[in-house]
């Protein structure tokens, strides 16, 4: 066992933020987990919210000489996946104020509502973090400082 608590299902990925590899990221923690869970649906949730997470990195982050890592460490019964990034100090109080809105109520309504401000174009869609929370039911964490931001997603591997 890793003296830090992981088990054997650990990955981390370093890469400058760039578009081009979030799919291929996408692709391959779907075939990690399909590998490790044996549940489909619970991988593609984890690997929907890797591709959302990194596509909010490379949207925020400071510029194309920094380092995105995630991180996804397998304990127990759950799933943390975790996306780091450096960003400017405006766009982590941008992301404090996106995350404080997304659990200002039930998941379904707030999706429901930004789904609605995408279709008539009023706005940013901003339905990463939100679609993260809805679709998969995972506990979203933010962590920051001025001039960083670690976001995760947290998935139950319990059955109901």
């Amino acid at each position: 066992m890793d003296p830090e608590g992981r088990s054997s299902d650990y990955l981390e990925l370093r890469f400058a933020p760039r578009w081009t590899y979030i799919s291929c990221v996408r692709k391959f923690v779907t075939s990690f987990f399909l590998i490790g869970l044996a549940d489909k649906e619970r991988a593609e949730q984890i690997s929907m919210a890797a591709s959302e997470l990194l596509e909010n990195a490379v949207k925020y982050a400071s510029d194309q000489e920094t380092t995105l890592r995630i991180a996804i460490v397998r304990r127990n019964n759950e799933v943390d996946l975790c996306v780091c990034n450096a960003a400017e100090p405006q766009q982590v109080n941008i992301l404090r104020r996106e995350f404080a809105l997304i659990h200002a109520g039930p998941a379904e309504e707030i999706y429901l509502k930004r789904m609605e401000a995408a279709a008539t174009g009023g706005e940013q869609s901003r339905l990463g973090l939100i679609r993260i929370r809805y679709e998969s039911g995972a506990t979203l964490r933010l962590e920051t400082t001025e001039t960083d931001v670690s976001m995760h997603a947290i998935f139950s591997l319990e059955t109901p």
